[in-house]
């Protein structure tokens, strides 16, 4: 079958984003962080995202239909590499297997490739840091890397050049049954909105994000953990679910245990607010920070892996 891509586009009319984003909400579901999408929506997250290049380029059958689209951005950021990002790749069931998605990813690895000055490297789907828009990230999940579980476009996008970088664990916990360890003397704890404005707040783009700081009774901070609500995959499964961002501990007051007695004690918070399940990525070869979560009830629920493909010297 033959397809026709359409011309890069930095906007869309209300009309197309409309289209879009029912060709993900048709072909998505059911997948890990799956949220249903509006065209409102993606004119927030993608076209409206200032942080970065972004272009748009969807794929249409002879007839007029839509059949897939992709979406990629140059990231150049102050502390980051230069990097390209496919945030998006999705091709309709009824038109996979006909070379369409790798027809896309190919154009979309061109168009980064073209920038000046190149990417030092492409990032599939947007892994941290590196994701500047969305895919899970616009449902309150964090994005690590392809899901292996999702096999085809696994294979799709290493037959693109893409190399393995680092597998993370995706974890869960269920707040039903909880052992809130006691605070040190003097601790307290406080819950603030996010004032630091970081990447992770900037790709929410108003989702909130809120701190659970574990402090001396003078102020000084023994513990930071950011979390958030997880609206789309609290819709989607029926339950109350919320993401553990990561946590911090000053280096001079770590293997102290605080870390584990504050995020012990958001998890208590999180449950009072009727959550039912947290959950966190975490790489896989950090054995530290795994056996801290698996001590606080967490388990994996899926693998996920972040791949790069290397930047590409142009012909002289």
């Amino acid at each position: 079958m033959d397809f026709i891509l359409d011309e890069w586009k930095r906007g869309f009319t209300p009309e197309a984003l409309t289209e879009i984003a029912g060709l993900w909400n048709a072909n998505a579901a059911g997948r890990h962080a799956f949220y249903a999408w509006t065209g409102t929506l993606l004119e927030r997250m993608l076209v409206a995202n200032g942080r970065c290049l972004g272009r748009i380029l969807s794929a249409r059958t002879n007839s007029g239909e839509l059949a897939g689209w992709t979406h990629v951005t140059l990231l150049a950021e102050e502390g980051y590499p230069r990097a390209g990002v496919v945030e998006m790749l999705l091709v309709d069931r009824r038109f996979r297997r006909c070379g369409l998605g790798g027809a896309l990813l190919e154009a979309g690895i061109s168009l980064l490739e073209r920038q000046t000055p190149k990417p030092e490297f492409i990032d599939a789907l947007g892994a941290w840091p590196y994701g500047c828009a969305y895919n899970a990230l616009a449902d309150g999940s964090e994005r690590s890397g392809v899901f292996l579980s999702e096999a085809g476009l696994y294979r799709l996008f290493r037959c693109a050049g893409f190399e393995p970088v680092r597998k993370s664990l995706v974890m869960r916990a269920s707040l039903a049954d909880l052992a809130v360890r006691p605070p040190p003397r003097g601790g307290e704890f406080h819950i603030t909105p996010r004032r630091e404005k970081t990447w992770l707040d900037r790709t929410f783009r108003g989702r909130e994000l809120w701190d659970f700081n574990m402090t001396l009774a003078d102020g000084n901070p023994l513990s930071r953990a950011i979390f958030g609500f997880m609206e789309g995959e609290s819709r989607q499964e029926g339950k109350a679910i919320f993401s553990l961002f990561g946590v911090n501990t000053p280096i001079d007051l770590r293997n102290r245990g605080y870390a584990g007695i504050n995020i012990s004690h958001l998890m208590a918070h999180v449950a009072g607010l009727g959550g039912e399940v947290m959950e966190l990525h975490a790489y896989a070869d950090n054995a530290p920070a795994l056996a801290l979560y698996r001590g606080l009830g967490f388990r994996e629920a899926a693998e996920t892996m972040m791949l790069h493909r290397p930047g590409r010297r142009r012909p002289d």
